[in-house]
């Protein structure tokens, strides 16, 4: 049985996240859950990552059996932007990791794009093989 695991990372100051990382944490448990659903023909497992400010710079990642998934995805370009929540959270100036998908930037994860390197890394395309793109 092939196996995946997916690691989660979140920058977290007393049990509080930012709200994109907080968005993102709902769309990667989701995804995660329907490809199980999906893909009983793959062992999928879940890590999640709390990452002090000291590792601020990982935060809001996804990786797929330790590859980037922007990298399974071929979007090359890192991009930060700033992030008034963890502004807030720190309290100085601080930007985080946006997601860079089909030409557009996202402060959190969209669920396409999981779904997308999910498939990509279990069948080596953009979907299930008995699905549709």
């Amino acid at each position: 049985m092939k196996k995946i695991i997916v690691e989660w990372y979140r920058y977290e100051k007393e049990g509080n996240t930012c709200c994109r990382c907080g968005d993102s944490t709902e769309v990667v448990r989701r995804v995660v859950d329907e490809f199980k659903a999906r893909n009983a023909d793959i062992e999928v497992e879940l890590k999640e990552n709390s990452l002090g400010e000291d590792m601020i710079d990982l935060s809001n990642t996804v990786k797929i059996n330790g590859r980037d998934i922007m990298d399974i995805l071929g979007e090359k370009q890192r991009v930060l932007t700033a992030c008034p929540s963890c502004t807030d959270l720190i309290g100085k100036e601080t930007d985080c990791n946006s997601y860079f998908y089909k030409g557009k930037i996202y402060d959190s994860l969209p669920d396409e794009m999981l779904k997308e390197a999910l498939y990509r890394e279990a069948y080596g395309k953009q979907s299930a093989p008995n699905e549709q793109n």
